[in-house]
């Protein structure tokens, strides 16, 4: 068995993620985590997404277990071909290293500096302002790192005493550490990092906000938790009422689809933070509060709307680019119009799979997927939907046109498939 090593060399001296200094070197970012198929799959520069197996025996540095990886997170992997599989013996999370004149600083000191107020901190989120208007820590402005790159003298504060904070995606995002660097450079001298970033703040179930365009134009849920009478005095328009004495018992009005976005707003931000609390619980992850509410959409010129709002929630997804919808799923697999490729396991598929599919699993279909008949029109699932879109990915660097079904599919003992968001 051949083994290789991916180094975290190329991604400290700045060569990019994939870059190679000798053969057996590589680095990656984090596709995505499936730990009910134990993998983990790596897009690795110039040579497409990678996938590696993980077991009991495998080594976890820098990370309790593969729980804690997040996308985009930079991994390093040593790992054994094994047949069609790559088997990782060591997964080490990357960090970040924290550049010289930067400070790091905790969550908690973070969050208390917040509360204390003034206008001493300035707190810069280096991410793509796409991912900002998303959900951003409270009080943070947008700066992108490319931004800063071009005209970062007129993008910060002219006050040079001035304390600088930097987050972005998480331990191995290199845009924060890159962004405090340039802050040194023009002469600040209080600038600091919090390494954990956005991930980290939601994972010490801090709140997140959203921007009022995300309000206005995202794919969204906004829960207005006013009373009916406050609501109908003027409510921000798609709203849905659910006051929030009655939101612990609303569980059941929400989503099936756990990834969708759920934005609060309410008489106070301290109340929507409450709301904010029981949609964890609920495992709604990218849940948000939309900081002030009506006031603040009134205040940037954005009409209310008066009367009763809508009491019951009405969600649909939108789909990503290669995602087939449910109900067109199943009636592909009805009339047999495209070929079902099922990318769980051997195992799974033994026990249970829809008539007249194929199996590949998606840790082999990189070497497998010639297997697959050319020009036949395919539909990927698996049982929660990570598999299935990682197989997607494969498929779509090779050239081969696909669709995947990201929803969860359980077999009854009589075969019967049930697919829920």
């Amino acid at each position: 068995m051949r083994t290789f090593r991916l180094s975290t060399v190329a991604l400290v001296l700045g060569l990019g993620l994939g870059a190679s200094a000798m053969a057996d070197e590589m680095t990656g970012s984090v596709k995505n985590v499936s730990n009910t198929a134990r993998t983990i799959a790596v897009e690795i520069a110039g040579k497409g997404v990678q996938v590696f197996k993980f077991d009991a025996q495998t080594q976890f540095k820098n990370t309790a277990s593969a729980v804690d990886i997040i996308p985009d997170e930079v991994v390093t992997i040593d790992f054994a071909q094994a047949g069609a599989e790559n088997r990782a013996k060591v997964i080490t999370k990357v960090i970040a290293p924290l550049p010289p004149g930067v400070n790091r600083i905790t969550g908690t000191a973070l969050k208390e500096l917040l509360q204390k107020g003034g206008d001493s901190l300035v707190l810069i989120d280096s991410r793509p302002a796409g991912r900002y208007v998303q959900g951003h820590l409270p009080g943070a402005i947008s700066i992108p790192l490319p931004d800063l790159e071009k005209d970062g003298a007129k993008l910060l504060p002219s006050d040079l005493g001035k304390t600088l904070v930097f987050y972005c995606g998480g331990l191995s995002c290199m845009l924060s550490p890159k962004s405090a660097t340039i802050a040194v450079k023009l002469g600040f001298k209080d600038v600091r990092m919090f390494p954990e970033g956005e991930p980290g703040w939601k994972k010490l179930d801090y709140a997140t906000e959203s921007s009022l365009s995300f309000v206005k134009t995202g794919n969204i849920v906004l829960i207005d938790l006013r009373t009916a009478d406050k609501v109908a005095s003027g409510h921000i328009p798609r709203a849905v009422n659910i006051p929030l004495a009655q939101l612990k018992n609303a569980e059941k009005q929400f989503p099936e689809f756990h990834g969708a976005a759920i934005v609060f707003y309410a008489d106070t931000d301290a109340q929507a933070v409450e709301a904010l609390e029981w949609t964890r619980e609920w495992e709604y992850g990218n849940a948000t509060l939309f900081a002030g509410g009506a006031r603040a959409w009134l205040s940037a010129g954005n009409p209310l709307l008066s009367g009763p709002a809508a009491t019951k929630i009405s969600y649909a997804r939108k789909l990503a680019e290669g995602e087939v919808a449910i109900k067109d799923f199943e009636e592909l697999v009805k009339t047999g119009s495209q070929l079902i490729v099922d990318t769980r396991t051997a195992e799974e598929f033994a026990k249970a799979h829809f008539p007249l599919a194929l199996n590949i699993p998606a840790e082999e279909m990189a070497k497998r997927y010639i297997e697959l008949p050319a020009g036949k029109l395919l539909a990927l699932h698996c049982s929660t939907g990570t598999r299935s879109e990682l197989a997607y990915d494969i498929l779509k660097e090779k050239g081969i046109k696909a669709r995947y079904l990201r929803a969860n599919v359980e077999f009854d003992t009589g075969n019967k498939a049930v697919i829920k968001e």
